[in-house]
């Protein structure tokens, strides 16, 4: 069954629920360590770093400019 909903998901919206579900748990993986031996060379892993660097940077350019 999943494999049919694989093939006829013309939105791809399958693939991002995996896509999302995968983030969730490197996010978990990151929030749950204790120390750099904890966190698995993993791309999903790059991209929560890339993200959260991302939110920082947004908050930092609202607060300069007046926006919160």
């Amino acid at each position: 069954m999943a494999e049919k909903e694989l093939l006829d998901d013309p939105k791809q919206m399958a693939l991002d629920i995996l896509e999302l579900r995968a983030y969730a748990r490197a996010k978990e993986i990151l929030d749950n360590a204790k120390r750099s031996e904890d966190v698995p060379d993993n791309p999903m892993i790059d991209r929560v770093f890339l993200i959260q660097h991302e939110i920082l940077e947004r908050k930092k350019a609202g607060e300069t400019s007046g926006e919160e």
